[in-house]
């Protein structure tokens, strides 16, 4: 995961005497947001899991696992507040119910699939119903804000923590002089098709594309791409950072509006110049340093050789944005503390 950050600047919630829980339902990969937060934040994360495989089946089987692991957790550490990771709702519904007995508040973290998924859409009512009963729920955008206020609930955007990154390990040299890593995770709004398309009219340029591919739905994808472009798979957190880093650009693309991209987000705190979607979302949060695009390999074609004409620019540019982002978090982290306080006192 990202390594710790130095010293916070705002207000941690252990140091105003509040003991604090972060519970994510799953593995400690693919949560950095949760880890960072709760890092800055002055609390314990802690992860409940139990079956690794997903699908509607498998949730019957760990969802009541998974809850009576919760209540342990709740048990043994007795927090004053606890925040909760969504999806999926089930894990901030335990928080709620333990809360009504002893007295603990929650905040509810709600991630974008939680309010805009198709296949989370059922649980929007009892998303409703807690969030009315929160402190307060957190998302990363207006959009989902207006989502959450709508319901008659407290709301706040607070974007992904910032993030140092000390153990990374380079990728071998390739001896390309372009290179582009493309942060995928195989999931159905990403185009990757169309960076493919790409990638075979810029075959100078050595594209990187991450993420597990090797599931039989995507062997015809992967026996199309162009010789200038590998599949890496999931890697470990030292070199998937270090092959960020080792980047010219970081290209991360998504169908779907209203989403902020993790990986955009952890180019922009290893200062490297991103390429991502043209959405109001995703360009008024990465503002300089950015190419957005249209999601078709013309576009990104297109983005790729402005990258290369004025990569100094755009690398002075992403590291201003940087410190300027680095700034805002920390003034709605020291908000976000003033309102739990407030919360709590009241």
């Amino acid at each position: 995961m990202p390594e710790r950050n130095p010293k916070p600047s705002a207000p941690s919630l252990s140091e105003l005497g509040l003991r604090a829980l972060f519970l994510v339902w799953g593995v400690p990969h693919g949560s950095h947001r949760s880890q960072l937060m709760a890092y800055l934040l002055g609390m314990e994360v802690v992860h409940v899991a139990s079956i690794a495989r997903k699908g509607w089946g498998y949730a019957l089987l760990k969802y009541p696992l998974q809850m009576v692991k919760t209540v342990g957790v709740l048990a043994k550490f007795r927090p004053r507040i606890v925040f909760v990771q969504n999806p999926p709702i089930f894990a901030v519904l335990v928080v709620y119910l333990w809360g009504w007995v002893t007295g603990t508040r929650f905040i509810i973290d709600s991630h974008t699939d939680a309010l805009l998924a198709s296949w989370w859409r059922w649980t929007l009512p009892l998303h409703r119903f807690l969030s009315r009963r929160a402190i307060v729920t957190l998302v990363t955008n207006e959009y989902l804000r207006q989502i959450v206020a709508g319901w008659g609930a407290p709301a706040f955007i607070l974007a992904d923590p910032p993030a140092t990154f000390p153990h990374r390990r380079p990728p071998p040299p390739d001896g390309a002089d372009f290179r582009v890593v493309v942060v995928s995770t195989a999931s159905y709004d990403e185009p990757i098709g169309e960076v493919l398309q790409a990638a075979a009219r810029l075959p100078s340029v050595r594209f990187y594309i991450t993420g597990n591919y090797r599931a039989p739905e995507h062997r015809s994808l992967v026996e199309a791409a162009p010789s200038n472009v590998r599949f890496t798979g999931y890697l470990a957190d030292a070199d998937y950072y270090g092959l960020l880093e080792s980047a010219h650009a970081v290209m991360c693309l998504t169908t779907e509006d209203h989403t902020i991209q993790s990986g955009a987000s952890e180019a922009l705190w290893l200062g490297r110049p991103i390429i991502t979607s043209d959405w109001p979302v995703l360009r008024a949060y990465f503002c300089r340093g950015t190419v957005h695009v249209n999601n078709n390999a013309e576009s990104i074609c297109h983005a790729i050789g402005a990258v290369q004409r004025n990569h100094a620019t755009f690398e002075a540019d992403i590291r201003a944005l940087q410190a300027d982002r680095r700034r805002e978090w920390h003034r709605r982290a020291s908000q976000l503390v003033s309102l739990i306080r407030q919360a709590v006192a009241g």
